[in-house]
């Protein structure tokens, strides 16, 4: 699934709020690891959404590289 401009953003797996377009997320892929970034940069990028958690959440439980 790619996001895309106009598409609701989706719930953070750690505190299950959905992810503001501007907040600063983590996203967390296999072949690249973590990759600090915002739901509108992905949207713009047309990038993957394996799993996306708010920065804070990510630290907080543990993520790596979060």
């Amino acid at each position: 699934m790619q996001p895309g401009i106009g598409e609701v953003p989706p719930f953070c797996p750690g505190c299950g709020e959905r992810i503001g377009v501007y907040e600063p997320i983590w996203r967390i892929a296999p072949h690249i690891g973590a990759e600090e970034t915002s739901w509108l940069n992905l949207a713009a990028s047309g990038a993957g959404i394996e799993s996306l958690w708010h920065a804070t959440c990510a630290e907080q439980e543990g993520v790596p590289g979060g």
